[in-house]
């Protein structure tokens, strides 16, 4: 036997070993990034990408609910609709006098109207009862520095409307009346990451 025949013949086979094993690793390196690529898609578009800060708890249902039809009374006691609010983007907002986030963050809402005027319009809807009605129309001028409009349903059907699971509770409707994100708790309306976001729904982004 040539045993420098059986040694070449060796390392060959030893080196098309090694080959394959550097293609092998290669490839399932490739594979784990396209896999990590692939998995964080809703991290960089949409909603996903402003759940951070104070916008933590932000997210986008699946199948939302429409905006809700049922009938409100505004400060006047005249009966109205959120249906009156299309075309503009809505940031509505369920809130009570009893409810110690909703009266905690209700001046970041005032400030968030302030700061975007009339390119949005936050609408805090009160679901106080009616003998509460005088304190919460009150409460929420004080608190807002009259900068947003008084409205009340007293039967707080509202709240199933929107399937909301408690309060206070923010969804953000575009100017078709489609809802685009809600957050559940309170909130700092008036943060960078609050504007960041409705910015970008402005622009059709969200």
């Amino acid at each position: 036997m040539d045993t420098k025949t059986g040694s070449d013949g060796g390392q060959r086979n030893w080196a098309l070993w090694a080959a394959l094993g550097l293609l092998a690793a290669g490839a399932a390196a490739l594979v784990y990034v396209l896999f990590v690529a692939s998995s964080k898609p809703e991290e960089s578009v949409g909603v996903g990408r402003f759940a951070t800060g104070e916008m933590t708890r932000l997210v986008a249902m699946d199948a939302p609910p429409p905006l809700p039809t049922r009938t409100l009374r505004d400060a006047t006691n005249t009966e109205t609709t959120l249906a009156a609010y299309q075309g503009d983007l809505i940031v509505l907002n369920l809130w009570a006098t009893w409810c110690a986030p909703c009266v905690e963050e209700m001046p970041t809402l005032g400030a968030l109207q302030r700061r975007f005027g009339d390119r949005l319009r936050v609408i805090p809807v009160s679901v106080d009862s009616e003998g509460d009605r005088a304190r919460a129309q009150a409460q929420l001028a004080e608190l807002s520095n009259n900068s947003l409009p008084f409205l009340i349903d007293i039967t707080r059907g509202v709240l199933f409307d929107v399937g909301a699971p408690g309060m206070p509770v923010t969804i953000i409707y575009d100017a078709e009346g489609r809802e685009l994100a809600r957050l559940a708790g309170g909130a700092d309306w008036d943060s960078p990451e609050s504007v960041a976001m409705l910015e970008a729904a402005l622009a059709g982004e969200l």
